[in-house]
């Protein structure tokens, strides 16, 4: 993981890749269609957009497996 990441930023992480593989792809379709996403709402643009982007690798490694 980004060794730049808050643990905040972190622990979001952790708690959105426990809420499942379709979830996490969810709220990066939603992120790519420019909506608002509530869950990461206590966090600034940039930390949004590192969040993201950790998100995204994670899964490119899942659908790499597929």
């Amino acid at each position: 993981m980004n060794p730049e990441l808050s643990k905040n930023a972190l622990d979001k992480i952790e708690t959105l890749c426990a809420d499942g593989c379709s979830e996490v792809n969810q709220l990066l379709h939603r992120a790519k269609n420019g909506s608002c996403l509530d869950e990461l709402s206590e966090f600034s643009h940039s930390e949004i957009k590192q969040i993201l982007d950790e998100l995204d690798k994670i899964m490119s490694v899942y659908e790499k497996r597929d």
